[in-house]
């Protein structure tokens, strides 16, 4: 049965025409914030996961530099920087050409993964490998096949650590597969392919640069809750003869012990000096001097002779007076 209006019902509608709509109360539904969703890269593992890989690769780091530093025999740090999800076409784009470039088994899982380690950090390792001071930035050419040969054991140690790494997780064991210096040569896995991307920063004196770490979904995914419960497991403490290897690398370990007397010259007297000529110091020989180890100031000492030599003489160590003539 079709209803009358009345008059009034009929001006009310007309004024609120005028006025623009009624205010609708808001329900919850409708003030969701919507996100928008890519269905050509979905998600295929949870903002959880995510989390507990950064945390577990974040031990992975620390360990990294400490095996990467005796290794090398120069101060390495490495730090995760990034934990994200892409498709496998877009990590390749993101790469520099030509790059040290990996394809990496994960046996007993049936798929591949990949590893990129960065030139500009890549050169420097080798060249502190050959025996040089690891300060070169490298060219700007691929790797020969030396190169590659050398810069194969840095990534073994790599792997080796990220198989200890995930034995949290999963036994698996990370191996090289083959290696390339264009990424786009090396056929690791499918474009579309949804993979796991770790980004690691690592830098070694002025040299610093990339490591990536490509890892796809599917094998995150296999293991549902295990990666979330892998990272609050407790570390492995080294064994004793762990402890022992590492004592003995980084006792080998040549540093610079250096007694630091500053004064100042013009720039004439200094251009004018000829040998035999006296420097004045502008300090008593008595004052206590500072003792760098490397680059940081370690000790506090005192001039002193030994054997009709110079030398000089620890008096603080750790601010405790130790008397050890140096």
């Amino acid at each position: 049965m079709t209803r009358i209006l009345s008059q009034d019902e009929i001006d009310a509608l007309l004024l609120t025409a005028e006025r623009g709509s009624p205010e609708e109360p808001v329900s919850e539904a409708s003030s969701t914030t919507i996100q928008p969703y890519n269905f050509r890269r979905p998600d295929r593992v949870s903002k959880d996961q995510l989390r507990a890989l950064h945390f577990l690769h974040d031990r992975f780091a620390v360990n990294l530099s400490t095996s990467l530093s005796a290794f090398l025999r120069s101060v390495t740090e490495v730090s995760i920087t990034s934990v994200e999800q892409f498709a496998y076409s877009e990590f390749l784009m993101s790469l520099p050409d030509p790059t040290a470039f990996y394809a990496i088994a994960l046996p007993p899982v049936d798929t591949m993964g990949a590893l990129e380690l960065n030139p500009s950090i890549a050169f420097t390792m080798i060249d502190r490998m050959l025996g040089g001071a690891g300060q070169s930035t490298g060219p700007d050419r691929a790797l020969t096949e030396i190169e590659q040969n050398v810069l194969d054991a840095v990534v073994d140690l790599v792997l080796q650590h990220l198989t200890e790494t995930w034995k949290a997780i999963v036994d698996v064991d990370f191996r090289i597969h083959a290696r390339e210096t264009r990424p786009q040569m090396l056929q690791v896995t499918s474009a579309n392919e949804i993979v796991i991307l770790l980004g690691f920063d690592v830098r070694m004196g002025e040299s610093r640069g990339m490591l990536s770490i490509c890892i796809p979904a599917s094998s995150i995914e296999s293991m549902e809750d295990k990666v979330a419960q892998g990272w609050h497991r407790q570390p492995r403490l080294p064994t004793d003869q762990e402890q022992m290897r590492l004592r003995i690398n980084i006792g080998r370990l040549p540093l610079p012990v250096t007694a630091l007397i500053e004064t100042q010259l013009l720039a004439r007297d200094l251009v004018d000096l000829e040998p035999g000529d006296v420097v004045a110091l502008g300090r008593p020989a008595n004052e206590p001097i500072d003792i760098h180890v490397g680059q940081v100031r370690r000790f506090r000492g005192r001039l002193t002779r030994t054997d009709a030599a110079a030398a000089v003489r620890i008096e603080t160590l750790s601010g405790e007076a130790r008397g050890v003539t140096a």
